[in-house]
């Protein structure tokens, strides 16, 4: 398994690097990992790109954004996004990679880098969000203060 998490980039999202998200997702991803359910028919057709497009231009790109958004890159090449979306508990933070870059240490590095970008605006914590099953985010989350309710695993990293 290759390693070279030095190649690994946040670059904020922009109508420029978009599109080459969605393709990112579209090859690496599963439509639920990267983005709320839409009706329709299951995939990656037209209506959930557009959808897609429609979520980031609404959320990061809007004229008053809701959340950071940043594309994932490793090597200059689109692997996933990391977002940080304000809330009375912290920033939340939200983390998808492809399929191709799973288990390669990106994950580590993308947090880290988070937690750096979340002190710098001023965060005083970060929160996380993930499921029982999702043993990744769970590793990720490791050492942080985690709290299990049914299926959902909450975990609180301090920043200062």
């Amino acid at each position: 398994m290759h390693r070279n998490t030095d190649t690994v980039g946040l670059e904020p999202l922009t109508e420029g690097n978009l599109a080459l998200l969605l393709d990112a997702a579209v090859a690496e991803a599963h439509p639920l990992e990267v983005m709320p359910p839409i009706a329709g028919a299951p995939g990656w057709n037209a209506e959930r790109r557009r959808a897609f497009l429609e979520f980031h231009r609404g959320r990061a790109l809007a004229d008053q954004p809701v959340e950071y958004t940043y594309v994932i890159t490793v090597g200059g090449r689109v692997v996933g996004a990391a977002r940080l979306q304000p809330g009375e508990a912290g920033l939340e933070a939200g983390v998808w990679i492809g399929r191709s870059d799973r288990g390669r240490g990106v994950g580590g590095v993308v947090a880290e880098r988070l937690r750096a970008i979340a002190a710098e605006i001023g965060a005083r914590r970060i929160v996380a969000v993930t499921t029982v099953g999702n043993t990744a985010a769970r590793r990720l989350l490791g050492a942080a203060n985690s709290t299990v309710d049914g299926d959902t695993v909450t975990a609180t990293v301090a920043l200062e």
